[in-house]
C-alpha cells in the first residue's frame, strides 16, 4: 500500500468521523426535544391526577349536599302537610257553622277601631347609610370586595384560560400555547400559577426554535420566582438557549452559578446541566 492510499483513507476516516460527529449532534438535540415533550406530558399528567382528585373531592361535597337537602325536603314536606291539616281544619270549622272564626274577626275590627280612635302612630323610617359616602374615602377594595380576591378564586376567568395554555400545550402547538400562557400572564400575572405560565411559556418558544426569546423568558422566571421548584430547571434551560444562538460564555457562566443557587437539584436536572456543559465546551 503506497503512501497516496494511506492518505486517501486517513481522508476518509476523518470525513467519516466529522458525518458521525454532526449525526451524534442531531440525535442528542432530537433527544433533548424529546425529554422536553417527556417532561410536558409528565407535568400534564400530574395536573390531571391533581384534577381527578379534586373532582373526587367534589363528588363527595355534591354526596353530603345532597342527603343535606333530601333532609331539608322531608322537613318542609312535613311542614306542608301539616299546614294543610290546619288548613282542612279551619275549613270544616266554616262550615259546621262554627262562629268561632267571625268572633274572632269582629275582635280584631274593634280593636282597629279602638287603636285608629286614639290616633294613628307616625311610620318609622329606616334609612341605609353607604360607608364612606360623602367623604370621599370610600375604599374599593375593603374585605370581601372582588379587588381583594385573587384571579384563581374567579370563576370563569384564570382557570380556564390556564386549562386551555394546558390543552394546547399537551397536543403540542406551540404557537397557540405560547399565545395562551402569554394571555394567562397578562391577565392573571399575580396568580399562584404565574410562575408556571412562564416556564412553558419559555419552552413553548424553544420548540419553536424562537433560542433567543427562550432565554429571555427562562431568565425572567428565574429572576421573579427563584425559589419556585421549576427555577433550577429553567436556569440550564436558560444556557441550552444560550448555547443556540452562540453565546457560550453566558450559557457557562448560567452553568456555573446552577450548582451554587441550587445545590439540592434532582439527579435529572444535573444530568441535563452536565451534558449541556459539554455541549457549549465549558471546561474546555
Amino acid at each position: 500500500m503506497t503512501s497516496g492510499d494511506l492518505a486517501q483513507q486517513l481522508a476518509d476516516t476523518r470525513r467519516q468521523s466529522a458525518q458521525l460527529n454532526l449525526e451524534v449532534d442531531r440525535l442528542q438535540s432530537e433527544v433533548a426535544e424529546l425529554n422536553g415533550k417527556v417532561e410536558t406530558l409528565e407535568f400534564l399528567l400530574s395536573q390531571s391526577r391533581d384534577e381527578m382528585n379534586r373532582m373526587q373531592e367534589d363528588d363527595s361535597r355534591i354526596g353530603s349536599a345532597i342527603e343535606a337537602l333530601d333532609t331539608e325536603n322531608e322537613r318542609l314536606t312535613t311542614r306542608v302537610q301539616q299546614l294543610e291539616d290546619k288548613l282542612e281544619s279551619a275549613l270544616a270549622m266554616m262550615s259546621s257553622g262554627e262562629g268561632e272564626l267571625e268572633g274572632e274577626t269582629a275582635g280584631r275590627e274593634s280593636e282597629t277601631q279602638t287603636a285608629d280612635a286614639g290616633g294613628a302612630s307616625e311610620p318609622r323610617v329606616v334609612t341605609q347609610s353607604t360607608p364612606g359616602a360623602g367623604d370621599g374615602n370610600a375604599n374599593p377594595n375593603q374585605p370581601g370586595s372582588l379587588g381583594t380576591l385573587r384571579a384563581s378564586d374567579l370563576p370563569g376567568e384564570a382557570g380556564p384560560l390556564f386549562a386551555e395554555a394546558n390543552s394546547k400545550l399537551l397536543k403540542f402547538e406551540y404557537e397557540e400555547a405560547e399565545q395562551a400562557f402569554r394571555a394567562f400572564l397578562q391577565e392573571f400575572g399575580d396568580d399562584p400559577q404565574a410562575a408556571e405560565a412562564q416556564y412553558w411559556l419559555a419552552e413553548t418558544l424553544y420548540q419553536q426554535e424562537a433560542y433567543a426569546e427562550a432565554g429571555k423568558a427562562y431568565t425572567q422566571m428565574i429572576r421573579q420566582y427563584p425559589d419556585n421548584r421549576r427555577a433550577p430547571d429553567a436556569l440550564w434551560k436558560m444556557a441550552r438557549s444560550m448555547r443556540r444562538i452562540g453565546d457560550t460564555d453566558k450559557a457557562c457562566n448560567a452553568l456555573n452559578i446552577l450548582p451554587k443557587q441550587y445545590p439540592d437539584m434532582s439527579s435529572y436536572t444535573k444530568k441535563m446541566a452536565d451534558l449541556e456543559r459539554a455541549k457549549a465546551d465549558c471546561d474546555g
